[in-house]
């Protein structure tokens, strides 16, 4: 990603999806009438913003070599803990529920649980293979 103008694409694309995605979070943090719904959507917002600045930190001057840095490393298990952590209450909140309709949602549920407990772990066992110097 060597174009300037490439780079500037990118920066106003993720910028934009940026600004839609934290918009509607802090609307739905006004509506929220509960205090795990209002803990989701902070995780989420803060999850988005990390990301975003890793994108825009990639994007503006592109390295192999920054992606081992400690700083991305640190930034890669924030968004997978924050993540896990949200997915972990959505899911607490969703199959005790009474809403719950279908007998298939909780097993939805369950295996979007599973998922993401197990892309949180491949994520951390990456961040720490790169940080030791390893072969991924």
């Amino acid at each position: 990603m060597k174009s300037l103008y490439l780079r500037i694409w990118v920066i106003v694309a993720l910028t934009l999806a940026l600004g839609a995605a934290i918009t509607r979070l802090a609307w739905g943090i006004t509506t929220a009438s509960q205090g795990g719904s209002i803990a989701i959507i902070i995780l989420l917002m803060v999850a988005i913003l990390v990301t975003y600045a890793l994108l825009l930190y990639l994007a503006i001057k592109p390295s192999l070599e920054k992606l081992k840095s400690l700083a991305v490393a640190i930034l890669a298990t924030v968004i997978a803990g924050g993540g896990i952590i949200g997915s972990i209450i959505h899911f607490i909140r969703f199959v005790s529920s009474p809403r719950v309709s279908s007998p298939l949602s909780p097993l939805i549920a369950s295996l979007l649980m599973a998922s993401g407990v197990v892309i949180c772990g491949l994520i951390l066992w990456v961040v720490w293979r790169v940080r030791k110097g390893k072969k991924v």
